[in-house]
């Protein structure tokens, strides 16, 4: 295993970190995993060198939560906890968002279900356009500074969204964004126009999540086929994360090309890219069986060739949107002369 700085943190972590979505009967149908089970692939993923684990308070309705904080038990102290504040945890108006209310409450219920007294990773699991942004960072920082956080990060923000947090936190001398956690993979390179300069910038660790398109990059779909029972896209009958089908499938030929060359499976050379990537810290692996932890666990020990990695790039290169084709037209003329 890998490691590195948590955003800009002096917490170690591991290039891979084990998501916990799929434990417990999801709401979303995506997994499914038993507490024997979920024991079974926390402790192969401390044994293969994974110190950091992410859920939610939403990942089938507070069980995921449960479950990780079981799963670890005495280990607890030997790991990096990461979990989630925003989505609905009730039918109270109340009960969803980043109001100083729901953090509070929400944070509590978090260490109550994780069994722990601290959340090393507080995220914001995305925008919430009625309450201020004051309020929201103010009341992260309370958190903070109550020691039942440690650091706090954000999830599904846009750039601007993550830069007005920014400045709020720089003028108000608040606790600030270390991370941020995002849909990143060959088949959704969006974040590379915005989020990752403004992460550059700001020293702001990338953590993927889905990075392989919820299992489309393990070529285990076939084109002219419905996707079958028993995969995150048949149960769900809804094709998440969104990405070009079509794209996708050529991807998943170049993938499988490789893997037969390589000796490494199209899961695991689609992580090992993301590896390859300076601005990502920590890239999130779920799992709904011991196969897939294991075949995942594998991509540490992938390299791709340059020949293999200028392919990937030219077949998934997204097209370069407004004002970005501009910017980048007009940077030419910065560049030193040869």
């Amino acid at each position: 295993m890998e490691y590195t700085k948590l955003g800009s943190t002096g917490v170690i972590v591991s290039r891979l970190c084990f998501g916990t979505m799929t434990f417990g009967q999801s709401q979303w149908k995506l997994g499914g995993v038993d507490q024997k089970l979920a024991d079974e692939m926390v402790n192969t993923a401390i044994y293969n060198g994974i110190n950091f684990f992410d859920t939610a308070d939403v990942y089938s309705a507070g069980q995921s939560e449960e479950m990780l904080g079981k799963a670890l038990g005495s280990k607890r102290q030997d790991v990096i906890i990461a979990t989630k504040v925003r989505g609905r945890t009730g039918k109270g108006h109340n009960d969803a968002g980043l109001s100083r209310k729901h953090i509070f409450d929400a944070v509590d219920r978090s260490l109550k279900r994780l069994g722990t007294d601290y959340i090393d990773l507080y995220q914001v699991h995305g925008w919430d356009s009625l309450t201020p942004l004051e309020e929201t960072m103010i009341s992260l920082n309370d958190v903070v500074r109550s020691g039942k956080v440690r650091y706090i990060g954000f999830s599904n923000y846009a750039a601007w969204q993550a830069a007005l947090s920014m400045g709020i936190s720089e003028k108000l001398s608040l606790a600030r964004f270390e991370t941020a956690q995002v849909h990143y993979s060959l088949l959704c390179r969006d974040i590379e126009y915005e989020i990752v300069p403004l992460c550059q910038e700001k020293g702001i660790g990338i953590l993927p999540w889905s990075p392989l398109s919820g299992g489309f990059l393990s070529g285990k779909y076939k084109k002219d086929e419905q996707p079958p029972a028993g995969t995150r896209i048949g149960d769900r009958g809804v094709w998440f994360p969104f990405f070009e089908k079509e794209v996708g499938f050529k991807v998943v030929d170049v993938l499988k090309e490789m893997s037969a060359k390589m000796k490494s499976s199209p899961s695991q050379i689609s992580l090992a890219w993301l590896l390859t990537k300076p601005y990502v810290t920590s890239v999130i692996l779920g799992a709904r069986n011991m196969e897939q932890l294991k075949d995942n666990l594998g991509s540490v020990d992938v390299k791709i060739s340059e020949d293999y990695m200028k392919k990937l790039e030219d077949i998934t290169a997204p097209r370069l949107q407004y004002p970005n084709w501009m910017i980048h037209t007009q940077a030419q003329d910065r560049l030193p002369k040869a």
